[in-house]
């Protein structure tokens, strides 16, 4: 299940680089927008080109070829965010920190993620009683071809909530925090870090 924690690596990563991005003529509304509106570029922005080297040090060079994602699934991931929109609602400035409350209509990862999670583990479940077993190459297809099927039922729900900025030398910058990974793709990291260890334990 460790092809499960690169899914999560790379939704994480499409919502979290563009936090670097901020100028210091820009209110936090300003730079929030911003944000979004590069977070929407998906596989289009420079995500892309980071997105190999992100994975490559999640995990070692081995594990990485054995649990490859296939392009197909990278992209739907990436367009999954493409279609978020929002709205700034209010904005608060404390000193050098800032709070932007946004209302937020993205896709809800979570629902993914929960319904990928029971697939796999049912389908270890039925191969841990069967006498053939499958090789890793063939787990890996069966694993994609599920989560592509989860992705083909994406929701978009709408949420609310806080992004925070802090100002560092002169600029505003994106705190990338569970908030905000929670308030975009409606996954608690947390929470989720927590669920997914216990899921590959059960199934180990």
């Amino acid at each position: 299940m460790k092809q499960l924690k690169r899914v999560v690596l790379i939704m994480l990563f499409f919502t979290l680089v563009g936090g670097v991005y901020g100028c210091g003529t820009k209110s936090p509304s300003n730079t929030v927008e911003d944000y979004l509106e590069e977070v929407k570029k998906g596989e289009s922005g420079e995500f892309s080109d980071l997105l190999n080297q992100t994975l490559d040090k999640a995990e070692n060079k081995e594990e990485t070829q054995k649990q490859e994602i296939s392009d197909e699934t990278t992209k739907k991931l990436s367009n999954s965010i493409q279609d978020l929109t929002y709205t700034i609602n209010s904005e608060k400035i404390d000193g050098d920190s800032a709070t932007v409350n946004v209302k937020i209509n993205g896709p809800d990862m979570a629902a993914v993620m929960t319904d990928y999670i029971q697939k796999a583990f049912t389908n270890a479940f039925a191969q841990a009683f069967s006498d053939k077993k499958a090789t890793d190459e063939e787990n890996n297809k069966l694993y994609d071809s599920m989560l592509l099927e989860c992705l083909d039922n994406v929701k978009y729900t709408e949420r609310t909530g806080d992004i925070s900025l802090t100002k560092t030398e002169g600029d505003w910058k994106i705190n990338k925090d569970d908030a905000l990974t929670e308030v975009l793709i409606n996954i608690d990291n947390s929470a989720f870090n927590s669920q997914t260890q216990s899921e590959e334990n059960s199934i180990s």
